[in-house]
């Protein structure tokens, strides 16, 4: 193999980067390079496994790869001691930390937004649905 090659594949060459974002309902997250360049997907498969999740902000040398679909996805990660990160990174972080917020807050909503529907639906049936099997009278309003 070149070591033109190599490089490209990202093998045995590590970087440097912070966690910016992680889901932890699906186990995917980004890491943002220390050297700068677009975020890069990670799975919960590439942490090490030792017994300790992934936390936002935490530094880790990692390598990268091309996933199934073309994309560059971290792999291999490594933690590192933590130290504060550069403004730049925590500008950042912060900014993906507001989108897991907002992520989770719509996710909330949709749900209550459910079980009101559930909950009104269930009142109504009740409301017309007799135990005997003779159906109650519908209101000649509601009539077709």
């Amino acid at each position: 193999m070149t070591p033109r090659l190599s490089c490209r594949l990202g093998a045995n060459m590590r970087f440097e980067g912070i966690l910016s974002a992680w889901n932890p309902d699906a186990g995917y997250g980004t890491i943002r390079a220390l050297n700068g360049g677009d975020e890069l997907f990670v799975s919960l498969g590439a942490f090490p496994m030792d017994g300790e999740g992934p936390r936002l902000d935490e530094p880790f040398s990692f390598e990268v790869v091309s996933g199934r679909d073309g994309r560059k996805q971290a792999v291999n990660l490594k933690r590192l001691p933590r130290a504060a990160p550069p403004a730049v990174l925590r500008e950042a972080t912060a900014g993906a930390r507001a989108r897991t917020r907002q992520m989770q807050r719509k996710r909330r909503l949709g749900l209550a937004a459910g079980a009101v529907v559930a909950v009104m639906l269930v009142a109504g049936g009740m409301r017309w649905w007799q135990p005997d099997g003779t159906a109650a009278e519908v209101p000649a309003a509601l009539r077709r």
